[in-house]
C-alpha cells in the first residue's frame, strides 16, 4: 500500500512515502519512485498530511445520527448533504493534543477527502477526478457548545401558525469549531490503494473503550453526492480537505447527547480501513 506523509526533520517539513517502519523523502506525491533520504517512523515528527485551504464538514450522514436505523428514512429525514466549516488553523496533527474544556468532549470518526483541483458544479461521476485521496478526519465535539449557541426569537410556529418565543437551534460553532478539534492523517491513502471507498470499516476508541463501530456503506450520501452537491454551493479551493459525516455512536439512542468525560492524557483514536489510525491525547483546557 503507497501511503504519504508530511513529516519535519528539525525544522524542515517534508512529503514522505511510506514502507514498512521507514519514510522515503519524496518532491511531490505521485514522484514515490524519485527518492530521498529514509527515516524511521518512529524518529520524525508527524504533520498533518497536507495544510488545507478549508475543511468543509458534513453533518447527520448515517442513519444513526439522525436516530433511525433505515437509510431511506434516514435520507428523508435529511433531504440532501449539510455542511458547516471549520477553520484550517484549528487542524492538528497525529499525536498531537485535543484540548478540552473539564466537562465533555467526543469523537466522530470521518473520511477526509483531500481534493486535488479546483472544483465547481462537478457531475457525481466526475468526482473522483479531483480527488488527491483520502485521510482519517475527527471531527471532535463538545455537545453542550449545541445548547449554548441555542437562542429564542420571535417566529411562526409551524404547528399552529402563530408567532412565538421559540428556542431556535443555534449553529455549530462552539460545539465544533475549538482550537484542536480537526485531527488529521496520519496519511494520504490515493484510490487505487483503498478500492471502494464507499464500503470501509470505521471504528473510534476512547481511553482503550471502543465507542464507534460502522462502515462508510452506512452513509446516507456517498463521498460522490456529498462533494458533487458542495461543488453547486461553493467553489471548493484545491487542497481542501471534506469530511464525510459519521457513523452513530455504539449502544446509543441520542447521538446529539453522547458525550463522554476528558480524562488527562485518555487516548482518543479514529480509524478507518485501509487508510489508517489516527490517534491524539486528550489535555484538559484550564482557564486562568
Amino acid at each position: 500500500m503507497v501511503r504519504y506523509v508530511s513529516f519535519y526533520v528539525g525544522n524542515l517539513r517534508k512529503i514522505g512515502v511510506v514502507e514498512g517502519n521507514y519514510v522515503y523523502e519524496i518532491s511531490e506525491i505521485g514522484k514515490e519512485e524519485e527518492r530521498g533520504n529514509s527515516y524511521r517512523l518512529d524518529e520524525i515528527n508527524v504533520d498533518i498530511p497536507i495544510q488545507p485551504s478549508a475543511i468543509i464538514c458534513t453533518l447527520v450522514n448515517s442513519p444513526k445520527m439522525v436516530g433511525v436505523n433505515d437509510k431511506n428514512e434516514a435520507k428523508e429525514m435529511v433531504k440532501s448533504p449539510k455542511f458547516f466549516i471549520k477553520l484550517p488553523t484549528v487542524a492538528i496533527a497525529h499525536r498531537q493534543p485535543i484540548i478540552s474544556p473539564p466537562d465533555a468532549i467526543r469523537p466522530e470518526v470521518e473520511i477526509g477527502v483531500i481534493t486535488r483541483f479546483k472544483m465547481k458544479d462537478v457531475s457525481r461521476s466526475d468526482v473522483k477526478k479531483y480527488i488527491l485521496g483520502y485521510t482519517v478526519f475527527n471531527d471532535i465535539t463538545y455537545p453542550p457548545g449545541l445548547k449554548e449557541d441555542s437562542y429564542y426569537a420571535m417566529r411562526r410556529d409551524p404547528t399552529d401558525g402563530n408567532v412565538k418565543k421559540l428556542l431556535m437551534r443555534g449553529t455549530h460553532f462552539r460545539n465544533k469549531v475549538r482550537d484542536t478539534f480537526a485531527p488529521i492523517g496520519p496519511y494520504i491513502v490515493t484510490e487505487e490503494e483503498i478500492g471502494d471507498v464507499n464500503s470501509l470499516r470505521m471504528r473510534s476508541y476512547y481511553n482503550g473503550e471502543l465507542v464507534q463501530d460502522g462502515y462508510s456503506s452506512e452513509f446516507i450520501f456517498s463521498i460522490e453526492e456529498i462533494l458533487s452537491e458542495l461543488s453547486k454551493i461553493v467553489t471548493i479551493p484545491p487542497f481542501s480537505v471534506i469530511s464525510t459525516g459519521s457513523i452513530g455512536y455504539t449502544n446509543v439512542s441520542d447521538a446529539s447527547e453522547f458525550n463522554l468525560k476528558p480524562i488527562e492524557s485518555a487516548l482518543m483514536v479514529a480509524e478507518v480501513e485501509k487508510i489508517g489510525r489516527l490517534e491524539n491525547p486528550i489535555k484538559i483546557y484550564k482557564s486562568s
